[in-house]
């Protein structure tokens, strides 16, 4: 009876109003750290929610394989919903998963959805010995070894029986070989290596791969740089699908691009890390950009200058492209640096750029500025809407942007209709001189830009406040850290990033 009273009492409460169907769906959403624990726990609270929640089977279809018997009763209660099993193996005993669980997960393998396994080498070795049956369902595929693996194996061809067709991302660490058949339905491909090491996979091979998997549209290789070419000079494959291609290497991936057909739309960033060598710094830039002649029309540019790292990144209606040096400031080679870089952006079509930001630009070469290759960049940007300065010597910009100041008498930029100013030293400010250029601009008919002060300090110039009788609209925004460079300086809805 007194069961039968509190059970009356759970009914009528609040949170049981909410229909079963609704309630069964919360720990889909739940940002609980261990979901499998708290997932237990949904189940103790009483007869009615452990009979909703054990009823849904897609609640119980995530498996570690650390204990048997929790194995067998998660089987039990998935019924016939996609399994995803994640295995790990560090030595430990908290974490390990159980040989004699994973027997259990053998007959269940047509409905293997995701297998994520990182491990030693004998994982690979378990995953072939009880993995040796076709998955039909199989979606997701992500095979790691430890850095510690002296001797990366091969991907295992009797895996699945060899066929992972069904496969839409497909993620491997540390294997120097490659599946290249069955490949049809890859979506998402990405290929990790150790930083400095050299792979012992061929580029054919990995050619091979892109030519078996046509509906390919996310490529990821991290630290992959090729044994050998060993490919033709002419054999170019084409990835027609392809959004997105990041590659991070400190060298040696400038030659797959070359055999790669880049599809107009597609975004392509390119990282070169510092490896603290001492390797020529052009090393780490493109020799040519023939081979991403799809990525024109670009409205978009940013450049990162300075002795924390600089590139840029180029976005428009056809493409991104994103580059990055280990080169510093003060460099014998800086200047040829900065022009290979500058020069590179004319084959993106400047003259369409209409917003450009420029990080930690330092110079105190005021009277070079004329002819260094930025103020020749600026020049060609007619259609140039926004100008971010962050942390930069602000005086070389605000001389370009004055046709007074500058030799070619030229208005650089006659649609500027913003000037965002990221100022930590206060006296890059220069207050007259962003009189005297607004001024000037208007006396030949340019457009008066706004103007918009980030700065970190609460002790503004008293000067600064009179720039309002001179610019169309002027804004202050104290205490406001620099942006990062991922979202710089879009609007942070990731969709944007200028």
């Amino acid at each position: 009876m007194l069961g039968l009273v509190r059970f009356i009492k759970n009914t009528i409460a609040p949170i049981n109003r909410i229909p079963s169907e609704v309630l069964s769906l919360i720990p889909d959403h739940s940002s609980f750290e261990n979901k499998d624990t708290e997932l237990i726990a949904l189940t103790h609270v009483c007869r009615g929610w452990r009979e909703i929640f054990t009823s849904r089977s897609s609640l119980w279809a995530t498996l570690g394989c650390e204990d048997v018997e929790k194995t067998r009763v998660y089987l039990e209660r998935s019924k016939s919903s996609p399994l995803n099993v994640y295995l790990t193996k560090t030595g430990g005993e908290n974490f390990d998963y159980s040989e004699d669980a994973l027997r259990l997960v053998v007959p269940h393998i047509s409905r293997l959805s995701t297998l994520m396994a990182w491990g030693t080498l004998d994982t690979t070795q378990d995953l072939t010995r009880y993995f040796s049956r076709p998955a039909p369902v199989l979606r997701t595929l992500d095979i790691s070894l430890p850095f510690a693996c002296v001797h990366a194996p091969t991907f295992p061809a009797t895996l699945f029986n060899g066929d992972i067709s069904s496969v839409r991302e497909l993620c491997l660490t540390r294997f120097t070989q490659l599946p290249w058949r069955n490949m049809s339905n890859l979506e998402i491909f990405e290929l990790r290596h150790d930083p400095g090491t050299v792979s012992a996979l061929f580029l054919t091979q990995l050619l091979d791969l892109f030519e078996s998997a046509p509906l390919l549209s996310r490529v990821e290789l991290k630290h992959f740089i090729p044994v050998s070419s060993n490919a033709p000079s002419g054999r170019v494959v084409p990835i027609p699908h392809l959004k997105k291609l990041n590659i991070i290497s400190s060298s040696g991936y400038y030659t797959l691009l070359e055999h790669l057909s880049i599809p107009t739309g597609a975004s392509l960033m390119l990282h070169s890390p510092h490896n603290g060598d001492n390797s020529p710094i052009l090393d780490h830039l493109p020799k040519n950009f023939n081979n991403l002649n799809n990525l024109s029309h670009i409205t978009s540019v940013s450049l990162r200058l300075g002795p924390e790292g600089e590139g840029a990144r180029l976005n428009g209606p056809s493409g991104e492209l994103y580059l990055y040096g280990t080169w510093v400031d003060g460099d014998p080679s800086s200047d040829i640096v900065q022009r290979r870089l500058f020069s590179s952006l004319e084959r993106f079509n400047p003259f369409s750029t209409q917003k450009l930001g420029v990080t930690k630009y330092t110079s105190s070469q005021e009277p070079e500025f004329d002819k260094s290759p930025i103020f020749q960049t600026l020049l060609l940007m007619n259609d140039l809407r926004i100008l971010t300065l962050i942390e930069c010597n602000n005086l070389p910009f605000i001389h370009a942007l004055n046709p007074e100041k500058n030799d070619s008498g030229n208005v650089a930029c006659p649609r500027l209709e913003e000037l965002i100013l990221y100022i930590k030293k206060l006296d890059w400010f220069y207050a007259s001189e962003l009189k005297e250029m607004v001024s000037a601009r208007a006396e030949r008919c340019a457009k008066r830009p706004a103007i918009t002060i980030v700065t970190l300090s609460e002790m503004l110039p008293e000067e600064v406040f009179t720039l309002r009788q001179y610019f169309p609209r002027v804004e202050f925004k104290v205490d406001v850290e620099p942006p990062e460079w991922d979202t710089f300086p879009g609007d942070g809805n990731g969709d944007e990033r200028d």
